[in-house]
């Protein structure tokens, strides 16, 4: 069975290795930290053998002004080239010669930078100076590049990026494409309810309540329950939409910890939704079972009325002993 975030390792690797992710996909069922680092160990590797080069033409930039640098740069090197020599440099030394690109050709540039490699140099650098691209890389919707751009950058730089991303869909696609998960903890535990909003809205108009599910996952229990009662709020429609989704997907192991994080108001409100069928409630026990899910489970299987425990009584994996031993005092008995 594959995961919501082994299938976005997946899409990321693809783009590395310039394939489609259909033709990956069957590593879909591998376990995503293991694809992250396979996929970080081939950028090193592909790199390796040419480190020392870029770390040289890093340093020839300081013999000739920066003007001509960058002439030379934009006119030979390419945004390839350009991307591998980056790394190498200082970020003072970036600082002065960014000015001297034009900012299509910066951002074409971001693409080939390795943000492990780069870390020092964009942590360095003013957040000024990394807006312009930015800004170019989100007219174009290039949210594997943003993504792994945002991944390198400060919490404070992070936090100052944030209202720059002025939709939800930005927003959610380039949290999806996050080299690092959790580091959309940090936007998200300060969000405004509007803005979180924003994105789940945006999930229902492109159906994308998997790319959501995928980061949400790593999001902390005080954070997720602000996302989850904020999508609660915006209407049973949504939370359908959500439910629905993960459903198409197989995508319960995400969804569960999500409806659980829920306040006690709504997680009754979600659990009254007429789309409750068997094969969703077997579909919650198989995840609850496979991913340890139990006490999760326990807190929706709670919020349910008599209808809802009678139907989820009368399943067959309902009498299962694990079924019973987390959720079994829950459930009505037959007469």
């Amino acid at each position: 069975m594959s995961s919501l975030a082994a299938r976005a390792e997946v899409v990321k690797l693809a783009r590395e290795l310039s394939l489609q992710p259909e033709e990956l996909e069957f590593l879909q069922s591998s376990s995503p930290d293991a694809l992250r680092a396979f996929r970080r160990e081939v950028m090193t590797q592909l790199d390796a053998p040419y480190r020392q080069t870029f770390a040289l033409l890093a340093k020839a930039t300081g013999l000739i002004p920066n003007s001509i640098a960058a002439k030379i740069a934009t006119r030979y090197f390419g945004p390839l080239l350009c991307g591998k020599v980056a790394a190498e440099l200082d970020p003072e030394r970036a600082s002065k010669l960014i000015g001297h690109f034009p900012v299509e050709f910066l951002a074409d540039t971001t693409g080939y930078i390795d943000p492990d490699a780069a870390t020092s140099l964009i942590r360095g650098l003013d957040t000024e100076i990394m807006v312009p691209p930015m800004k170019e890389l989100l007219r174009r919707k290039d949210y594997v590049t943003l993504a792994r751009f945002m991944s390198a950058v400060t919490e404070d730089q992070l936090r100052s990026f944030v209202p720059l991303v002025e939709t939800g869909e930005d927003l959610l696609m380039t949290a999806f494409n996050a080299e690092v998960m959790d580091r959309f903890e940090v936007v998200l535990a300060d969000l405004p309810v509007d803005r979180i909003q924003s994105i789940m809205q945006a999930a229902v108009d492109n159906d994308q309540f998997v790319e959501a599910l995928t980061f949400m996952q790593f999001l902390s229990r005080p954070t997720l329950t602000r996302v989850a009662d904020a999508t609660s709020a915006m209407g049973p429609d949504v939370v359908t939409a959500m439910i629905e989704a993960a459903h198409r997907a197989d995508g319960w192991a995400e969804l569960i910890p999500v409806v659980s994080a829920m306040s006690d108001e709504n997680l009754k409100a979600q659990a009254g939704l007429d789309l409750w069928d068997d094969d969703k409630l077997t579909a919650c026990i198989r995840a609850a079972r496979s991913h340890d899910l139990w006490d999760d489970l326990r807190r929706m299987v709670g919020a349910m009325d008599d209808d809802g425990l009678h139907t989820l009584a009368a399943l067959p994996p309902a009498s299962e002993p694990d079924v019973q031993a987390a959720i079994g005092d829950l459930l009505p008995t037959a007469p």
